[in-house]
Formats: C-alpha cells, sequence, structure tokens
C-alpha cells in the first residue's frame, strides 16, 4: 500500500526537488507552497530507501532556513513569498529529524555542517533566560513568550543525535513521531510471516530471508526485487523520480530524476537532455 501511494507522491505531486499539494480526484496541483512541517519528507524518502530523492527534497527546505535563519511555517512558491499570516517559527523539529536521518543513512559531513548551522541559529535568534522562544515573524525574528514542548522533545533530540549517535549506534531503534526511541526486538521480526515485508525489501544472496535487510542497507536496487519461488520480478523502483519534462529536455541537472533501474541521479547533457552521462 506505501509503496503504491509513494510512487503517486512522485507521480502526482513532485515538481522538481519540491512536492506540492494537489486535488486527490484529478492529481492537478492545488496549493504551491512550503511548509515547515512538510520537512519530516526527506526523513520519510531515507527510510524508503530513496536517498537521492531525499537529499534533493532536504537541501530545498535548507536553502529556506538559510534564507531567512530559521524555516517559516508557510513559504509561498508560486509567489516567491512569505504567507502573510504565516511568517512564525515555533521551533519544529522536522528538518533536524530529517537531517538527522539523511546522515545516518550517507555519512556524508555535510549534514552535519547543516546541524551545525541550525544550532547557531537558534542560539542567535531564539534563545531567551530560560530557554529558547518561538519565532512570531522570521522576517523581524520577533519572539513569542513561549516554548512549546515538542522543542525538547525532537527538536534538541534530533540535534543531539546528529553529533552524537552512540545512543542508537548498532542498535535497532525506531522514533515515534513525537520523537520518542522504541528498541525493536529481533523476535519479532522472527514472529512475523514472509507475506508482511515490503517488495522493497531483499533477500540475502544465501537465498534465506534476513531480518531487517532493505534495499538500502543492502545496497540493491529495489526495481528488482528478487523472490526464492519466482524468476526475477522487475517492477517500478521506489527510488524513480522522473525527469521534470516528459520529452526529457533539459537547462540543469535539478530538472532530472532519478533512473528507476539503477537508482543513479540523471544529469543534464550540453545538448539539453536528461540522462545518466556520468560514469559511476
Amino acid at each position: 500500500m506505501f509503496r503504491s501511494a509513494y510512487l503517486a507522491s512522485q507521480k502526482y505531486f513532485r515538481y522538481g526537488p519540491w512536492y506540492h499539494e494537489a486535488n486527490m480526484w484529478s492529481g492537478k496541483p492545488t496549493y504551491w507552497q512550503l511548509t515547515s512541517l512538510q520537512a519530516f519528507w526527506p526523513g520519510l524518502q531515507v527510510l524508503v530507501g530513496d536517498v537521492a530523492a531525499a537529499n534533493s527534497s532536504h537541501r530545498e527546505f535548507f536553502h529556506a532556513w538559510e534564507k531567512f535563519g530559521v524555516i517559516p511555517e508557510r513559504y509561498l512558491l508560486d509567489h516567491q513569498m512569505i504567507h502573510p499570516t504565516e511568517r512564525y517559527y515555533p521551533l519544529r523539529p522536522e528538518l533536524a529529524e530529517s537531517t538527522f536521518y539523511l546522515y545516518q543513512a550517507t555519512k556524508d559531513p555535510w549534514y552535519l555542517d547543516v546541524g551545525e548551522a541550525m544550532v547557531k541559529s537558534l542560539n542567535r535568534y531564539t534563545k531567551v533566560a530560560g530557554g529558547f522562544a518561538s519565532v512570531r515573524d522570521v522576517t523581524t525574528m520577533q519572539l513569542e513568550d513561549h516554548q512549546h514542548s515538542f522543542f525538547l522533545a525532537e527538536t534538541c533530540k534530533y540535534l543531539y543525535l546528529l553529533f552524537d549517535d552512540s545512543f542508537v549506534a548498532k542498535r535497532n531503534y525506531i522514533f515515534t513521531t513525537e520523537g520518542h526511541p522504541i528498541q525493536v526486538m529481533s523476535s519479532w521480526h522472527e514472529k512475523l510471516p514472509e507475506s508482511y515485508f515490503s517488495g522493497n525489501w531483499t533477500f540475502s544472496k544465501s537465498g534465506e530471508w534476513e531480518s531487517g535487510a532493505s534495499a538500502l542497507s543492502m545496497k540493491v536496487c529495489p526495481s528488482v526485487a528478487p523472490n526464492s519461488r519466482l524468476r526475477e520480478q522487475h517492477r517500478e523502483s521506489v527510488c524513480h523520480v522522473p525527469d521534470q519534462k516528459i520529452d526529457h529536455k533539459c537547462w540543469s541537472n535539478r530538472e532530472c530524476g532519478v533512473d528507476a533501474t539503477t537508482c543513479r541521479q540523471r544529469s543534464c547533457s550540453e545538448v539539453g537532455f536528461c540522462g545518466l552521462w556520468n560514469p559511476l
């Protein structure tokens, strides 16, 4: 069910690195906007195994953070302006959460730089006597007189774990939507029949099922999912991100997607067409 929904989001909601809202019946775009809550999306894409698309989305959210010092609650992409009544930043954790997941998946030190920039911004703009205050207006950095509980439960927690993950290292944890870590016991996996596992998960080379072996962890493109009973079945990959234009024409790499077969990022050639031009 989730794989079908994710592919639909790529088909109907994606516009370059952004994902807009759409009519659920027609798929036509409705609102072209960034909201701070949407910043959870790159983290979810990491859990899917679609790291290339997660990186692309995450960079756009971080660009917004860099532009304003923090991320506004709502930014109108089609008008290139902050929503006139939603200029605030209530210390939300979603961007920190996605940064944490992307660093765990890639170990790219750039995400540590992102986390450091976020910490510096929070200290510079929101730190007050007794805690950290929500921002009433990101254009003036005027503060509110309150601090939401999720700032400590999530925002601080994800930023802390970004720089010191010893608490979760080599231990199988999942996080609730409120940032609470829950340890997943291996015995739970053993009780699940094989049919409960997603088609995005793979078999080990020995042919036997390996609990927790995802396409991401085994570095296998999820477009090919070997099955012990059937011959290889090719299906549309969850890592697939289509090019912006149907004719595959482009002006820059930002208009190119991720190849469905190899899960490699496509690039724009000198003559203006998307493809796998760069060698591995």
